[in-house]
């Protein structure tokens, strides 16, 4: 594809042309559209001599060469050098807008804190292992950030990336070849079967996110999912969802508990619970209830889903049956609650006075 050199001359317009410093200035199509790109690097003037004009020349035309190739190269669905050009904040943002509402958040949370740190435009090009090591460092130094949350936000920015991979507009992540942030050990928070009698027992004003909790105590549901449950997703005293966060289809039977908390939500049409769609105001509403009872545990939403877990592990349910019901990828991810019960078991055994021999 032919790029075509045109003069663009600079400073006084009065002046004769031969007396004014210029720059090139290449004219082309890409995508159907006429595009003018100035080389602002390469600026001719007057008292140049012939070795020097050749030089400059000499650069204009590998950039033309360059760019030649590159609009070939486009043509046939290869990398363009405009579109790492592109405005890497704008394009996070867009792919941002495109999730689910729960998702959603994290991205937006992603976004104020890449405009926090670089302002509201950076391309793709600029985005380098040296670029990334310094958002990393501001996560880091973040100290209202949790070091997990600097994890989520960094995997965001990966995976905002990796799609640009799969839409021609960078060639490679430059994030593999950094260290990422490591994720910690969260401890995991649970409540007893007492303490879930405690929250079954405490009047509160907001039914639907109380029985919301206790049904992803009797289910092991996420809030995303809980959120999203109709009445036709429970057919035979069975739920089948297809989950938001992993795309995977559970199948639930459903105890009497939770029958008991869906009979008490027929009032409901379409959605099972009336809920906010944003999470965050779930768990304030929640952290209400907590406040009413004598459960001194730090209880947010997803204690439920833990709950789930630890009190089958303390039935004696089997790992493998547990990861089916919680829809886990990974049996690792299962492991973590027979962990939290073997830890549970030696507390209570170590407790046991100490005899005299």
């Amino acid at each position: 594809m032919s790029v075509n050199k045109r003069i663009k001359y600079l400073g006084n317009s009065k002046l004769s042309n031969k007396n004014r410093p210029y720059r090139i200035q290449l004219d082309y199509q890409l995508n159907g559209k006429r595009i003018r790109e100035t080389i602002k690097d390469t600026t001719y003037y007057p008292t140049d001599t012939k070795d020097i004009k050749d030089q400059k020349d000499r650069i204009i035309n590998k950039i033309v060469a360059g760019l030649e190739i590159e609009l070939g190269n486009t043509k046939n669905g290869l990398i363009s050098r405009q579109l790492q050009k592109a405005n890497f904040i704008e394009y996070f943002e867009s792919l941002g807008n495109k999730k689910n509402t729960n998702t959603k958040e994290t991205w937006t949370n992603t976004l104020k804190h890449l405009i926090d740190f670089q302002g509201k435009k950076i391309s793709f090009q600029e985005i380098t292992i040296n670029w990334l090591e310094k958002f990393k460092g501001y996560l880091i130094n973040d100290k209202e950030l949790a070091m997990n949350s600097v994890n989520t936000y960094f995997n965001k920015i990966n995976a905002a990336l990796n799609q640009a991979i799969k839409e021609n507009i960078i060639s490679e992540n430059p994030i593999r070849f950094i260290d990422r942030p490591k994720k910690e050990e969260t401890e995991i928070v649970f409540l007893s079967e007492d303490e879930v009698q405690t929250l079954i027992d405490t009047d509160f004003w907001d039914n639907d996110t109380k029985n919301a909790f206790l049904f992803s105590c009797y289910t092991g549901l996420r809030i995303s999912d809980i959120k999203s449950l109709e009445w036709n997703h429970i057919k035979d005293n069975r739920i089948q969802l297809r989950q938001t966060k992993t795309k995977n289809t559970v199948y639930i039977p459903l105890n009497e508990n939770a029958i008991n908390i869906l009979n008490n939500q027929k009032h409901n049409e379409n959605f099972v619970f009336k809920l906010s769609e944003h999470t965050c105001s779930i768990n304030r509403t929640f952290k209400k209830l907590i406040k009413l009872t004598n459960i001194k545990k730090k209880v947010h939403f997803h204690c439920g889903r833990h709950t789930f877990a630890t009190l089958l592990v303390s039935k004696g349910t089997d790992i493998f049956t547990i990861s089916k019901l919680m829809g886990h990828s990974d049996i690792k991810s299962t492991m973590i609650y027979a962990k939290v019960i073997d830890e549970k078991k030696e507390k209570a055994v170590n407790s046991m006075t100490t005899f005299k021999i």
